[in-house]
């Protein structure tokens, strides 16, 4: 049913939709690893920067930088299942 509900009629479509999902997956989950990590926005930068005559410190880690990039390894989880049902999808559209 959620095959269906994905408007993908050929195998190659399936596969398209796979890895689109499969993408955004890795960029959500290496965003969220990167953010776990470090503990800063990700706009924020990890070094310290040199601005006119003075160095100015990276901001401090905080928990909810750690927090949210945990959110963002869930969000990469959820992408994950539509890549593999549409690569299921795709195979059984190959032999069937």
């Amino acid at each position: 049913m959620a095959v269906t509900l994905a408007g993908a009629d050929s195998p190659g479509e399936h596969l398209q939709l796979a890895a689109f999902t499969a993408a955004a997956a890795v960029c959500f989950t290496w965003v969220g690893r990167r953010q776990r990590g470090t503990g800063r926005s990700l706009i924020a930068p990890n070094e310290t920067m040199r601005t006119a005559d003075r160095l100015v410190s990276p901001p401090p880690s905080t928990r909810g930088h750690r927090a949210a990039g945990c959110v963002w390894i869930g969000v990469g989880g959820i992408f994950v299942l539509p890549a593999v049902f549409n690569i299921v999808a795709a195979i059984r559209g190959l032999i069937g």
